[in-house]
């Protein structure tokens, strides 16, 4: 079946968050592409309650949407997604924060960030052990 042919089989909230997850990593994207991290980072910290979303959409739905959008979003990193995510988190008025992490494995430096919503890794679990080093959005 394609792509397009299970969208459209999709219920209508469940089309209109994906449209707007992609829509959102897109912008997420291009963002890392052209802006320093540091205005990023104050952009997401500073989220006001404004544009939140009236809907009972559980955080599990949220996952997964970034999930799926992800893999039409080019270069789609683990930063883009848990960007992305948190954003989205914040609209549903759920909680989240970015982890930013390194690790070295074998001589070789790793970065890797993924989200937190209360105590429980959400997006970017990892079979590796990171070091949090910062993190990034609204503190819970």
């Amino acid at each position: 079946m394609s792509t397009i042919h299970s969208f459209f089989k999709l219920d209508h909230t469940t089309r209109l968050l994906l449209i707007k997850a992609v829509t959102l990593q897109w912008f997420v994207r291009i963002m890392l592409w052209i802006l320093p991290f540091t205005y990023i980072q104050k952009r997401i910290e500073n989220q006001n309650n404004n544009s939140l979303v009236d809907s009972d959409i559980p955080i599990k739905k949220l996952i997964w949407a970034v999930k799926v959008t992800s893999r039409y979003t080019p270069r789609s990193t683990c930063l883009t997604r848990a960007l992305t995510g948190q954003i989205l988190l914040v609209r549903y008025h759920y909680s989240g924060k970015i982890m930013i992490g390194v690790s070295k494995n074998e001589g070789n430096f790793e970065a890797h960030a993924w989200l937190v919503s209360g105590e429980d890794i959400v997006l970017g679990e990892s079979e590796k052990e990171f070091v949090p080093i910062m993190d990034v959005g609204k503190k819970q």
